[in-house]
């Protein structure tokens, strides 16, 4: 990959990094509302959700895959291959992509980089003339990747293309949107984007129908019309329906950073009913009232940093924002999920000290490292039951099946100002006198290099760990701020289950 390329890929996150947050929903809605989740992934999705963002050099994408990452995000730069019109050089993608295949990666390709004699910017709208050409290249690369051995499904088209300044902010992949920004690129809005839509879908699902076209990721935050003026085209969306383009998408694709998370706190809203679960709801609602139509949604970035601006770890925040967010996401069919960064970036380190990855810069493990890969390792063949809203509101729980056999996930959060003590739980196992399986997840390491974060043990119902030393069928648990698994070893190992139906249970009506 070239520099100045590579620069680029560094770059196009920093959005998120710098995001603002306001003071002031423009979108606070009553939970009365009559609002339509996300309709579940494709039948012949692998089960496993969890994902890592990753540059295209791949670093680090051993040991993520070895925390039971599966899926990445990968930029394909259309003007690196097409660089005149009509000759294909895919030597450089063949690589990448097929580094990541050998790895075990299921790759979401991003499309960016236009070249400059079919667009105004390498970002922004393709010329009307050359849409034609820019529909045989897709056709082109789906045929290519789409087969073994590289075998990419998913394909998104330009990284948060919501963005209006093609001038100032172009770095970051996509600027499609419009919003009055005197920056928006030549003929940008999202009826345009909707239009390019409608000339490659055809081409790419002629090469392979079996593959999904997703939206490239909204930002859908920051917005233009925001009181501290942001870059994102608030009626980008809405435009792109408007022009009919949900015919020509399958996945809506967005990105989620808990800054943001104020805009997503619907009036009366509890723990399960905001933030990275209403956004995804409120996407996917605004889809099918223009078109009718419940579509899947996905999540290509969601992330939060080890460290403050000043170098100081807070691996608490970044452990629970990991948990929150990942589990949340399963509960209104978000699929996949992926994590920004798998590793530290030194761009986002020298802008302002942000280090959002799960392994340092020198791919060295963070304690946050080991505590997602106990989420996607306990849960990787897992489907989603239930949350656990039958708890007060201190505490926060996921109920998952796991090839036949119950998983609780559960923890506890502070008070304020005094942190109570654990507060005890009864858990059920499936007959008395049972057992239950509990790995624990240490949410407060004590540095850089306290790594021993994760910890397994058993309790018996009745016996020693039973609170209450009766073999009720009901062993009671102690709950704090540490995070915990637990599993009913009392059910039978592991059996084949039906497939998933990844059907979301109506929390939301409660």
């Amino acid at each position: 990959m070239n520099k100045r390329l590579q620069i680029l890929v560094l770059l196009m996150l920093v959005m998120t990094i710098v995001g603002i947050a306001g003071t002031t929903s423009l979108y606070a809605r009553d939970l009365n509302d009559n609002i339509v989740d996300p309709a579940p992934p494709p039948p012949d999705s692998p089960a496993n959700p969890y994902g890592v963002w990753l540059l295209p050099s791949l670093e680090g994408g051993l040991q993520l895959r070895d925390a039971n990452a599966l899926w990445t995000t990968l930029f394909l730069n259309w003007a690196t291959v097409e660089k005149s019109p009509g000759q294909y050089d895919w030597s450089e993608w063949d690589g990448i992509l097929g580094k990541a295949a050998s790895e075990g990666y299921q790759v979401i390709t991003i499309i960016t980089g236009n070249p400059s004699w079919a667009a105004d910017t390498a970002c922004g709208p393709i010329r009307q003339e050359h849409l034609d050409d820019f529909a045989t290249f897709m056709h082109e690369a789906v045929v290519r990747y789409s087969r073994p051995p590289y075998n990419v499904k998913y394909w998104s088209f330009y990284n948060e293309p919501d963005n209006s300044d093609a001038v100032d902010f172009a770095w970051l992949g996509g600027c499609w949107g419009d919003a009055g920004n005197p920056n928006a690129a030549p003929g940008a809005g999202g009826k345009a984007y909707a239009k390019m839509l409608k000339a490659v879908y055809p081409a790419m699902k002629t090469a392979n129908p079996q593959i999904y076209v997703a939206l490239g990721g909204l930002a859908y935050d920051y917005f233009t019309t925001d009181p501290d003026h942001g870059v994102f085209d608030p009626a980008f969306l809405d435009d792109i329906l408007a022009e009919g383009g949900a015919d020509y998408f399958d996945v809506i694709n967005f990105h989620y950073y808990p800054w943001s998370g104020w805009r997503w706190e619907p009036t009366g809203a509890n723990r399960y009913q905001k933030h990275i679960a209403y956004k995804a709801r409120w996407l996917a609602n605004e889809v099918y009232n223009a078109s009718g139509q419940r579509k899947p949604v996905m999540c290509t970035e969601v992330g939060e940093t080890s460290h403050n601006k000043d170098g100081v770890p807070d691996y608490r925040r970044q452990i629970w924002a990991i948990y929150q967010n990942i589990l949340a996401a399963q509960m209104v069919n978000i699929y996949p999920i992926l994590w920004f960064t798998g590793i530290d970036l030194q761009f986002s380190i020298e802008y302002d000290g942000r280090r959002y990855g799960l392994l340092n810069l020198d791919g060295s493990p963070k304690p946050s490292y080991y505590a997602y890969k106990a989420l996607a390792t306990e849960l990787k063949d897992a489907t989603f039951i239930r949350p656990r809203d039958d708890l007060p509101n201190r505490f926060e729980g996921y109920v998952f099946n796991d090839r036949g056999r119950t998983k609780t996930v559960l923890w506890m959060y502070e008070g304020d100002p005094d942190f109570p003590p654990p507060q005890p739980q009864d858990l059920s196992v499936s007959q008395p006198g049972g057992s239950m399986r509990v790995v624990k997840v240490r949410v407060k390491p004590h540095g850089d290099n306290d790594l021993d974060i994760v910890s397994e043990y058993t309790i018996t119902d009745g016996g020693q760990g039973d609170g209450d030393g009766v073999a009720n069928s009901a062993i009671q648990v102690q709950i704090d701020e540490d995070i915990r698994f637990f599993e009913d070893l009392s059910m039978p190992a592991y059996t084949p289950t039906p497939s998933p139906s990844y059907m979301y249970l109506p929390v939301f009506l409660h």
